[in-house]
């Protein structure tokens, strides 16, 4: 990575992470709508398991490319 790429991944960082905020918010609305009793730990356990799951399978195809 050059130093350019550096700044400018810095410069997005909060929001790559507010990004990401909103789209566990999505998903735990979603739960609780689809899911009786939902376990709003549990939900979120599950949601940041599919959310790094998602991202390695990403990472893996990018590599590749």
């Amino acid at each position: 990575m050059t130093d350019v790429q550096k700044i400018e991944i810095e410069r997005y960082q909060d929001n790559i992470t507010e990004d990401l905020r909103k789209i566990v918010e999505k998903y735990r609305e979603i739960m609780a709508w689809d899911v009786p009793d939902n376990d709003t730990v549990e939900a979120d356990r599950l949601i940041f398991q599919a959310i790094h799951s998602a991202v390695a399978d990403i990472e893996k195809s990018s590599i590749k490319a």
